[in-house]
């Protein structure tokens, strides 16, 4: 009588044969990732449920106002000029 402790599982061939090796992990990261964009874009931006963006998005007014409030802000560090939020932005 043979006990379910004893027997052997049948060998799983899809797992015989990938290899965890560079190549099926970068494929597995690039189909994730792009899985992932494929699902913001369509729940997000196509907003299939229904909905809008909001006017702080579309309106180019809120934009300029926005941008014009932050490069007023008082900053303090630089002795002879205002600091920026994202001093990357305004790199020349």
């Amino acid at each position: 009588e043979e006990s379910h402790h004893t027997r052997k599982m049948a060998p799983n061939p899809i797992a015989a044969r990938v290899k965890p090796t560079g190549k099926p992990i970068a494929v597995a990261i690039v189909v994730a990732m792009t899985l992932a964009g494929c699902c913001t874009k369509f729940i997000s931006l196509d907003m299939p449920f229904g909905g809008a963006l909001p006017g702080t998005i579309t309106d180019p007014e809120w934009a300029k106002a926005t941008k014009e409030r932050m490069l007023a802000w008082p900053r303090e560090g630089a002795p002879d000029r205002p600091i920026m939020l994202n001093p990357m932005k305004h790199m020349k």
